[in-house]
């Protein structure tokens, strides 16, 4: 098993009612992943795209959260607020650094 990270980078209407609602996510995916879901980043581009970085323990536990979750009812007010999605990848972590 190795860290996976997902990355999607997608339009938003509504950035504010879209991180009002990230909290919301944040919680069930640990709720439902457990140890599998290690953290995540939103960020915003300059053309005024978003950014999600998700660090998931595994890739398995990164296709089945990718397959779940847009679907899933309790997560469903976050999904909603996601326009076109640009760009939706998995990678392996090689390496990390901390400061």
């Amino acid at each position: 098993m190795s860290t996976t990270i997902e990355y999607v980078r997608f339009a938003c209407a509504e950035p504010e009612q879209l991180t009002a609602r990230r909290d919301e996510l944040i919680t069930l995916l640990r709720e439902r992943y457990g140890s599998d879901f290690l953290g995540a980043h939103l960020a915003r581009y300059e053309d005024g795209s978003l950014l999600d970085l998700i660090l998931w323990a595994s890739p398995e536990a990164a296709a089945r959260a990718a397959e779940e979750m847009p679907g899933d009812p309790a997560a469903g007010e976050f999904f909603r607020l996601i326009g076109e999605v640009h760009e939706m990848r998995h990678a392996e972590v090689l390496h990390s650094a901390q400061q």
